[in-house]
Formats: structure tokens, sequence, C-alpha cells
């Protein structure tokens, strides 16, 4: 793998599979052979007793990957909470291990790996097994441990600007890189001033990139996407 990024968001519902699958499509229109994972999914469907990830499911086929199902999504619950109360609900320990040997797998098969976290930043995991101490294990603790530049989807409404602050405060707090930013238009968004204005004020005060500003896709097949994200999104930046 040469390169690989991890996709998280600044709240969650602000549109993370949809930029994910959309650098997907524009990687594998430039010829590249492109991996995804979804590492942790809450929220699945439970169908006769198989759990289904409507979000890994969605990546596996945007990048086309024939690998199984458990290795785009390892760690699966049906209560769509934060993972550790999923986990708790569901007596099911996560095993993080899994996690990483799955995702070491992918790394040699694929010229890149597209990632994509659960919730904000601060999701809890897993609670740590520390004496003396209440130790948490976060998703920016999953984003370190695995190694990637981040790329942050932050939506256009107001509110935008305090939460994509502090994402890239957090990140930058604990050295992890981060490769810029992208503002999702592909949800539901009202077309006020505050959304006509936060990408200005945004590019103005962070010292990131702006990637691009993602539109709303009327269709969500392979190609509508991929050519909306070669539109839509600075490529010439995310090879680099």
């Amino acid at each position: 793998m040469k390169f690989g990024y991890f996709i998280t968001g600044t709240d969650t519902g602000v549109g993370k599979t949809i930029v994910s699958a959309a650098i997907l499509r524009g990687f594998i229109k430039k010829g590249l052979k492109v991996g995804a994972m979804k590492p942790i999914e809450t929220g699945c469907l439970n169908k006769d007793g198989i759990l289904l990830p409507s979000d890994g499911m969605f990546l596996r086929d945007m990048a086309e990957m024939n690998d199984p199902l458990d290795f785009v999504t390892p760690i699966k619950f049906e209560h769509p909470l934060s993972p550790i109360v999923a986990s708790r609900l569901e007596n099911m320990d996560i095993d993080l291990d899994r996690i990483f040997k799955v995702f070491e797998n992918l790394k040699k098969k694929y010229d890149y790996m597209i990632v994509e976290g659960i919730g904000g930043l601060m999701v809890p995991i897993i609670k740590e097994q520390k004496k003396k101490t209440k130790s948490f294990y976060f998703v920016r603790d999953l984003i370190k441990d695995m190694g990637l530049e981040v790329i942050v989807v932050s939506r256009p409404s107001l509110g935008t600007i305090n939460h994509t602050l502090l994402t890239v405060e957090s990140l930058l707090n604990k050295k992890i890189p981060i490769k810029g930013f992208i503002i999702n238009y592909s949800i539901v968004t009202k077309g006020d001033i505050a959304e006509k204005t936060n990408p200005e004020i945004l590019s103005e005060i962070l010292d990131i990139p702006l990637l691009g500003i993602l539109p709303y896709l009327t269709e969500l097949n392979k190609d509508n996407i991929g050519d909306t994200a070669l539109k839509s999104l600075d490529f010439e930046t995310l090879l680099k």
C-alpha cells in the first residue's frame, strides 16, 4: 500500500460514507486499486441472526472488492449506539487485534486504503483495563494506531465552524497528520446564509487544505459518484 486515508467526521450523520465512496470512485477512475474498511459499524440490520452493515456493504461495492464482508467491517453491532454501549448491550467484546490484522492483510493488496470511522473522533470504543486510572480507547486512538492521514468531513450548516475547529484541534493535539477537510453538501441542506459562507471562513481560519466541496448527489451509482468526485475534489493533492 502506498498511502491511505482515515475518513472522520465532525459528528455523526455528516456523510462520511458518501465522501469515502467519492474518494474511492475517483481513485478507481484514475486507474488505482483501492480497498475500503469500516472497521466498526453499529445499527446493522439483523437478518436471520446475521448482521448486515449497510455502510460496509456500500463501500465494498463502491471499491469493487472481492474480499469477505467481515474484512471490510470486522466488528458489527445491531444497536445504533456508540461501540462501547452497543458491545455492552449485546454482550460482545470488541477485538481491536482483529481490526488491525484485517487492515494489515488488506494493505498488502491495494494501492490505497480508505478507512471510514464511526461517528466523530471522541466516540468511545472500549474501556481499557489500567490500574487506578479511568482510561478509554476512542476513535481518535484507532486512527493513531492505524497510522493513517486523516480527512475531516464537515457539514456546511450552522455550527460547523465550531465542530470542525474542535475536530482539527483534537487531531493536532495527538500529533495525527491531517490531509485536509471536505465540506459535504450531499446531505440534506437548507441553502441558508450559513451554508453559503461557512466554506470560505473555514478555509480562512484553518491551516489545512480544503480538499473540495461535494455537492448533492441525485444518483448514488458508481459512475455518478466517481464523475462528481473528479470534478469536485482535489485529487492532485490527494495523490501526493
